[in-house]
């Protein structure tokens, strides 16, 4: 029988069910299943130092290709990686540390700018919030490229930004949306993972608006989700995988993917949402994102 390759996914904060980073990463493993016939386990978020535990065992049993996603499996994955030499290993969001690891990281800059021009162009409160899920490098990078996006088009507009604190509470999500709309903020950027889904349902019964990330989350509330700038997860672990089908695999390689590479894409504008995001708006926003993407915008990404 021709060898099944055999790949482990430790997932982040949120888990499977979360439709934003781990859903769109277990896609990405499903589509390599159908398409080359892997083998494949998944490992639920538990804590870093467990998490270490369920790679060194896929790292025991001789699989092909271990992954893992987010910034709090970094570490456990470099320190693995370390003592499993002879292993295959691919860290997903964050860069990690050895010779036999393949690092995925993205652009998202490119995406967050561009909507904090939508959300300037939008408000009517001349008010605009952030609301991030971990205080993480990743998501504190995501709030720079979105504030430079607003202040872009109108530097007086007043911003406000407010961090769960986790990823995986909707609850507190949409408290901490409830409290930014309350503020007078008008149109709010989530980009806190399972949360996130509580922002959505603040925003719709707020009657007011929300540009979400991880997919496209319009169908949740056609009416409040303006759009959605959409990290494609699933992309780099496809990517790496074949690499791997096809013995091309390159440790201590960093990648970075942005729209030209399908890390990024936003979700079309919905014609229920036509009337806030008029064609003029999102004309725009083409403009604006090619130019951000040509290098003709810069996006200062350190405070």
């Amino acid at each position: 029988m021709p060898h099944k390759t055999k790949v482990g996914l430790q997932l982040s904060v949120g888990g499977l069910g979360d439709l934003s980073f781990n859903d769109s990463a277990y896609a990405g493993l499903r589509e390599a299943q159908q398409l080359h016939g892997i083998e494949f386990q998944t490992a639920t978020w538990e804590n870093p130092m467990l998490n270490a535990i369920n790679l060194e065992n896929w790292a025991k049993e001789d699989f092909d290709l271990i992954i893992a996603i987010g910034y709090g499996n970094a570490a456990p994955l470099s320190e693995v990686a370390a003592r499993y030499p002879n292993q295959r290993f691919a860290s997903i969001d964050v860069a990690a540390e050895g010779s036999n690891v393949w690092s995925a990281t993205y652009r998202e800059y490119e995406g967050d700018f561009v909507v904090g021009v939508l959300a300037a162009l939008v408000t009517q409160t001349h008010m605009v919030g952030f609301m991030g899920g971990g205080v993480t490098p990743v998501v504190r990078r995501i709030e720079l490229g979105f504030a430079q996006g607003v202040k872009n088009v109108d530097s007086s507009i007043s911003f406000i930004s407010d961090y769960v604190g986790e990823f995986d509470d909707p609850l507190k999500g949409r408290l901490l949306a409830e409290t930014q709309f309350t503020l007078g903020a008008d149109v709010i950027y989530q980009v806190a993972g399972r949360c996130g889904l509580g922002a959505i349902e603040a925003a719709n019964e707020f009657g007011r608006w929300i540009i979400s990330t991880g997919g496209d989350h319009s169908d949740l509330a056609p009416n409040a989700v303006l759009t959605s700038r959409i990290k494609n997860v699933g992309k780099p672990i496809l990517d790496v995988i074949e690499s791997v089908v096809a013995d091309r695999f390159e440790g201590g390689v960093i990648k970075s993917y942005g729209f030209a590479e399908g890390g990024l894409m936003m979700a079309p504008i919905r014609p229920s949402v036509f009337k806030v995001v008029t064609p003029a708006i999102q004309n725009i926003m083409q403009e604006v994102q090619a130019q951000v993407i040509s290098g003709k915008i810069k996006v200062e990404l350190e405070e």
